[in-house]
This record gives C-alpha cells, sequence and structure tokens, in this order.
C-alpha cells in the first residue's frame, strides 16, 4: 500500500538544537500534509531551527513551493530558521522557476554550519 512509501518519505535527526528532515522521493500536494505536520510538532515544541534534507528528493511538485516559502517566514517569524540543503540541479531549478531564492546549502554540513555563524557568539541559536 501507499502508506510505507509516505512513511519512509520523511526522517528526521537532531544534531544540537538544529532538526534535520530528511524528503525522501516525490514531494507533491498529495502528501505535503506530511511535511506540514511535522514541521507544526517540531514548531510546537519550539524547535525551531530546521533543516531540509533534499539529497534524496527526486520530485518536486511546482504547486508545494510556495507552501515551503510560507514556511521559510513562519520559522524566521517565530525566531528560527528553516534551511534548505543538498538539492540536485532538477530541484534548485524548480524552486528558482517558482521564484523560491532561498539559498540552498551545497550539504547538511554547510547549512549546520550557517545556523553557528548566524549567531554573532559562534553558539548555534
Amino acid at each position: 500500500m501507499n502508506m510505507k512509501k509516505e512513511e519512509k518519505m520523511l526522517e528526521i535527526k537532531k544534531l544540537n538544537d538544529v532538526s534535520v528532515v530528511g524528503l525522501t522521493g516525490e514531494l507533491s500536494r498529495g502528501n505535503m500534509h506530511l511535511l506540514d505536520n511535522l514541521l507544526n510538532s517540531l514548531s510546537d515544541c519550539s524547535e525551531n531551527n530546521i533543516i531540509l534534507n533534499l539529497q534524496n528528493l527526486s520530485h518536486l511538485d511546482y504547486q508545494t513551493v510556495r507552501r515551503i516559502a510560507e514556511r521559510i517566514v513562519q520559522f524566521k517569524c517565530d525566531g528560527g530558521d528553516l534551511k534548505m540543503a543538498a538539492a540536485n540541479g532538477y530541484i534548485k531549478s524548480i524552486m528558482r522557476a517558482m521564484g523560491l531564492d532561498e539559498e540552498v546549502y551545497q550539504s547538511v554540513e554547510d547549512a549546520l554550519l550557517s545556523f553557528v555563524s548566524d549567531d554573532p557568539c559562534g553558539d548555534p541559536q
């Protein structure tokens, strides 16, 4: 059934105060609610520093890009940040075509380091 496929779509790892959300397969209008629910849960727990690891994402429905942009704004307003990392050229081109001009870090490690460099004290936020 499709349930097993959806369950494997998201994986979360916690590194210091940053939650790394790995996306696998396709992100579409039909399963965007899974990502939204996870991000809501993290936000409810005051986990506001998020990295979306796009390394294993094979397709991004153009209509989900606006929702990702809204979530970036929400996390920034809540005092954190939602960053994207490791997207392939195809995924980057979809985001760019839809007007999402947020930086996509080359790797999760680069995105993690950006949280340190964003804080003038050198500590992760």
